[in-house]
């Protein structure tokens, strides 16, 4: 089995996870890697363990529209495929970021046939399905009054034992089980609620009630709330904006496959046409495994374009396949709604044009910078700025607050020109910008989240003046840490103070 084989399996395949935590060298030695690639596993370097797959990744090669004509398996770099040669062939490196997607064309699913996911991806059940496989007949003897007997609401690994154990020897309370408290979320979502009886007094009370948008706000947020409340009749139905049908937007997280909501999984799974534009390989493979009849975005990147005409191009290509096959998704590297123009203009559109469109939550870099490095946002704040746009306006932020742009490998840059070698220069210029709110010694973070299930995130600790220097700039983002203390509100503390507090 080769390395991009194995990675791709581990990240689809649960019980191969499992079993690879439990005892790491005794699943790789069952999976018949080489003594080199097993080395490489268990050290978990980023970089290395990058490097490697991308040298074992096969290039596929794309008509202009985009559809898998052939594939050849080589090394990379490799020589240009058949077809017309882009402008600049290999790229000069197969670093990717979230918005620019630097990737080469994906690799196709590994030779042989498919391991199957397992457990097999399933919606969750309706009340209507719970009662399908009623519990058995109660046991002999004295039968209670109720059986079986009502229960709390049980973990997921109580689901699965019928009937319910009857209740322990001993006095025996007004009510067995004892009544259950308020349940957390979590087992809300166990057993769900019989539906509700529909009246008119309960739409109105179930009704959604949206403020009128101001004109100011940003497109992206015209899109969330466009259609709630229209008297549209397709807006009237159940499902709402939120139906599967239409334009589909999800995201694949950080980390190949591992990431990945059962939502997403299903949506994917599901749906009849899939366009991606992903970062690495392991997504590549995740994709086509749940959705055979998927197409990949990355071609329409062409060095020394406008990024905005790409944009452009990706977003009518989203919108033309909606159109021609009615039921779309669309998967993007990481979070779907973090930095990437084409997916929320493809939302706002599409919605235009009076079709649904939704977007699914995914883990974004934010959310495993939060775990990596400790960040805790309740106890100092957190500030969040593109890294361009930062350098554009005049943001008033404040350096008690903890700091974060995105995207400072491509500071500046309009046009898309990989490797971007020019990106230090302009660090010295961020640089100096801020070395007047924390000083030259205050200490930043450089941070990568974990690409492969077997990686470990990158993370470089420099002086804010050694932050042109820095070894890892490509694909990462700044995290600037809180420099002394916020100034108090008196005012606010006293009012706070004064105010009566409910026992």
């Amino acid at each position: 089995m080769k390395l991009l084989e194995f990675l791709a399996s581990l990240a689809t395949d649960t019980e191969l996870m499992s079993a690879f935590r439990t005892s790491p060298q005794a699943a790789l030695n069952c999976a018949g890697l080489s003594e080199e690639d097993q080395r490489l596993l268990l050290a978990g370097d980023p970089v290395t363990l990058r490097q490697a797959v991308y040298a074992e990744r096969a290039v596929v090669a794309h008509s202009p529209g985009g559809r898998v004509e052939a594939e050849k398996p080589e090394v990379w770099p490799s020589p240009h495929p058949p077809g017309p040669k882009p402008e600049v062939w290999p790229p000069p490196t197969p670093d990717p970021t979230p918005e620019e997607i630097l990737i080469h064309p994906p690799p196709p699913p590994p030779p042989g046939p498919k391991p199957e996911v397992w457990p097999p991806p399933t919606p969750d059940p309706t009340p209507e399905e719970i009662l399908i496989h009623p519990p058995p007949p109660p046991p002999p003897g004295p039968k209670p009054e109720v059986w079986p007997p009502p229960t709390p609401d049980p973990t997921p690994e109580e689901i699965l034992i019928h009937p319910p154990p009857p209740p322990p020897p001993g006095p025996k309370p007004e009510v067995w089980p004892p009544p259950n408290p308020d349940p957390m979320p979590e087992e809300i979502l166990v057993h769900p609620p019989p539906p509700r009886k529909h009246s008119a007094a309960a739409n109105e009370a179930e009704s959604v009630h949206v403020e009128q948008i101001d004109p100011d706000l940003d497109l992206a947020q015209d899109a969330v709330l466009a259609g709630l409340n229209s008297s549209r009749a397709m807006d009237r139905d159940p499902c709402g904006v939120w139906c599967a049908k239409g334009l589909t937007v999800v995201g694949m997280g950080m980390r190949a496959g591992l990431h990945m909501t059962m939502e997403t999984r299903l949506a994917i799974e599901q749906a009849p046409r899939v366009l991606y534009l992903v970062a690495d390989p392991i997504s590549e493979a995740c994709i086509r495994k749940l959705n055979p009849n998927a197409e990949s975005l990355y071609h329409m990147y062409q060095a020394g374009k406008p990024r905005i005409e790409i944009y452009e191009t990706i977003i009518s290509r989203i919108l033309d396949e909606l159109e021609s096959a009615g039921d779309l998704c669309v998967a993007f590297y990481g979070h779907p709604g973090v930095l990437t123009y084409p997916a929320w203009e493809s939302i706002r559109r599409a919605r235009a044009t009076g079709r649904r469109a939704r977007m699914l939550p995914a883990i974004s870099t934010e959310d495993c910078l939060f775990a990596d490095l400790g960040v805790d946002m309740g106890r100092a704040g957190l500030q969040s700025f593109e890294a361009t746009r930062f350098m554009y306006y005049r943001y008033k932020f404040d350096p008690s607050a903890g700091l974060l742009l995105w995207q400072i490998s491509v500071l500046g840059e309009i046009d898309w020109n990989p490797p971007h070698t020019g990106v230090r220069p302009r660090l010295e210029l961020l640089t100096d910008y801020l070395k007047k709110f924390y000083g030259p010694e205050h200490e930043v973070f450089l941070y990568r989240a974990p690409e492969f299930p077997t990686s470990r995130p990158l993370i470089e600790r420099v002086a804010l003046s050694d932050l042109p220097r820095a070894e890892f700039i490509s694909i990462s983002t700044l995290y600037i840490p809180p420099r002394g203390q916020p100034e108090r509100n008196e005012e606010n503390l006293q009012a706070l103070a004064q105010m009566e507090v409910r026992k």
